[in-house]
């Protein structure tokens, strides 16, 4: 009898412990625009990515210049060119955005969604999704057809503020060039508002722990 608030205890810790380990993914994951006409990712590729922990949800999303929202050309950080570019062998490059909230209204839980690029070949270009949870995948349905599109958390951002953010390019075809300088692929995008990070995960296993603590008490397990 003395030892069961002991388990009962241990295994609140353990299912507790499993929850902050399993609400974010632990390693990136590369997305391509492969979706129905190059327009966000596949099914395939979204069932991939949620099961490597990325989260996805489903969202009214809206051009992102109906928000007057400002983005200039983002900031090369790195790249890794290929020899030989491929989808298996990208070239790789990080930049930083930078996003500006030219609307007269403040934008709360906001989320910038790519679409598809305008440049390079759709299906051969993607984003390496970063784990952390800021990185997600919006699902939308159009005449039937689901479309997923990946999305990266601004959050909250004031009429005239500004925020930033880093992403990922993957690339499996030979990049353009301005003189010495490598041209990354431009999107279009969208954005969408009243979104907080998702927090799903965590809360069910959450209340798988509290549902054996339970059990505990009642002598079940």
């Amino acid at each position: 009898m003395r030892s069961r608030p002991w388990t009962e205890l241990r295994a609140l810790a353990i299912a507790a412990a499993l929850a902050l380990s399993a609400a974010r993914p632990a390693a990136a994951f590369p997305v391509f625009f492969n979706g129905v006409g190059g327009n966000g990712v596949s099914a395939t590729t979204a069932s991939l990515a949620a099961g490597a922990g990325f989260d996805q949800f489903t969202a009214p999303v809206q051009p992102a210049a109906a928000f007057g929202i400002v983005i200039p050309d983002p900031e090369v950080l790195s790249f890794h060119i290929s020899s030989t570019p491929s989808v298996t062998h990208p070239t790789t490059a990080q930049s930083r955005w930078t996003v500006t909230n030219g609307g007269q209204a403040d934008l709360d839980d906001a989320w910038l969604v790519f679409f598809t690029p305008v440049t390079y070949t759709k299906n051969k270009v993607g984003i390496d999704l970063q784990p952390g949870g800021e990185w997600a995948l919006v699902k939308l349905n159009a005449a039937g057809v689901d479309y997923f599109y990946p999305a990266v958390f601004l959050g909250d951002i004031g009429a005239s503020d500004s925020t930033t953010f880093l992403m990922n390019h993957v690339v499996g075809e030979t990049l353009a060039q301005q003189g010495s300088t490598f041209i990354l692929p431009k999107y279009s995008v969208g954005m969408l508002t009243g979104v907080p990070l998702p927090e799903g995960s965590e809360l069910v296993l959450l209340a798988a722990a509290l549902a054996v603590v339970g059990a505990l008490r009642r002598g079940k397990v």
